[in-house]
């Protein structure tokens, strides 16, 4: 069952058209995360589902009811839709201590007493924050604040769950500490949440599915998995990695039943044939699906080292060659390379080639076919 669902959606801003005819259905319980680069339409997108923008024409539907339709010009106020926000700037009642924040909502729905303060106990302790319900939001770090949000959500016990760029103004421990709580806390909630956010970190790391959107129109709507490995097009698979994914120009060549990609000298047998005539191609290769040899190969792009960056369980790799530069990855820690020198070798079942008109996906990696299911 989904629970939220766009229905050729649009919102013109003037003459300005921010949304073209956007459909999506978010199931219900799932973790959905709109991402994309600034202006890309995710932030509107999510001010639509929550009534803090009205749309220019589609229709809405949340749990099943329609809060918007631009047919006979029917829109739900946001306070009655039911749902659960949390803001990147926190939106805290400066003025209210830390348990009034939480609460408000239940005492303005009237609810018991009893209740409020039963929901008020089980919020603060998800939240690690027992012993801050009498301070005011001034008196907290902005984690504590956030966190606070956070409580907010979990008393008011709302099924579809609502964050727009949450984690933003944290630093990068806290961070990482934060996406395991929403993670968690719409997990135990059984809610469906829609959030937004341009790292590509966070989307990863969080969501169920990742809608992939670029001038307000979606470009891909997949796992983790299948938008890391199986990008639909070029933006997508560029916008998606860090260290970013490399990119090159290539030639196919069709020879007999084998299709064979040539770029810098070099040639790539692919493991599967691509039904297409010969011609320019774009082809792309993950930093850390490259095999780096120090000795000499025939077949393999010669480069140099030029900057190594560790990051700890992993090193990326500057190379420089007489075509362009290359990032490569590899696993495990190096702060020096005794040889500058080496041979990159293209492994055949990690390349991606895309369209150069459309930037389309021509033929996924053959990673996909090693995916596990575990959860």
């Amino acid at each position: 069952m989904n629970e939220v669902s766009l229905k050729g959606i649009t919102k013109y801003y003037g003459s300005h058209l921010a949304i073209p005819p956007l459909d999506l259905e978010i199931p219900k319980g799932k973790f959905v995360t709109l991402l994309g680069p600034s202006g890309c339409g995710k932030t509107t997108t999510l001010r639509i589902i929550a009534g803090l923008e009205q749309p220019s024409g589609g229709e809405l539907t949340l749990a099943g009811k329609t809060v918007y339709s631009g047919r006979d010009s029917s829109f739900v106020p946001p306070e009655k839709r039911g749902l659960g926000f949390i803001f990147q700037s926190y939106a805290l009642w400066p003025n209210m201590k830390v348990d009034k924040n939480i609460t408000l909502a239940l005492h303005q729905a009237k609810r018991p007493k009893d209740e409020i303060d039963a929901r008020l106990a089980e919020a603060l302790k998800k939240v690690q924050l027992e012993q801050y319900g009498s301070r005011f939001p001034s008196e907290l770090s902005g984690g504590q604040q956030q966190r606070v949000a956070v409580a907010r959500l979990i008393a008011a016990r709302n099924s579809i769950l609502l964050m727009d760029e949450p984690l933003s103004n944290l630093d990068a421990v806290l961070r990482t500490e934060m996406r395991t709580e929403l993670k968690r806390l719409s997990r135990d909630l059984g809610a469906t949440t829609v959030y937004v956010t341009h790292d590509q970190v966070e989307a990863l790391t969080m969501s169920d599915i990742i809608v992939v959107m670029k001038d307000g129109v979606i470009q891909q709507i997949g796992s983790p998995y299948e938008i890391y490995h199986e990008p639909a097009n070029l933006f997508v698979a560029e916008f998606i990695g860090d260290p970013r994914i490399n990119v090159f120009d290539g030639i196919l060549e069709q020879r007999g039943d084998r299709s064979i990609l040539k770029l810098h000298g070099i040639e790539v047998v692919l493991e599967q044939v691509i039904a297409r005539e010969g011609g320019p191609v774009i082809c792309a290769i993950r930093p850390e699906h490259f095999n780096l040899h120090e000795a000499a190969m025939t077949n393999g792009l010669a480069a140099e080292v030029d900057v190594i960056q560790p990051t700890g369980s992993q090193t990326i790799l500057s190379l420089s060659t007489k075509e362009t530069p290359i990032t490569a990855l590899i696993p495990r820690f190096v702060e020096t390379w005794p040889n500058r020198k080496v041979w990159l070798e293209f492994v055949a079942r990690n390349m991606m080639v895309f369209d150069p008109k459309t930037g389309k996906l021509i033929t996924a990696t053959a990673t996909a076919g090693t995916r596990s299911n575990a959860a």
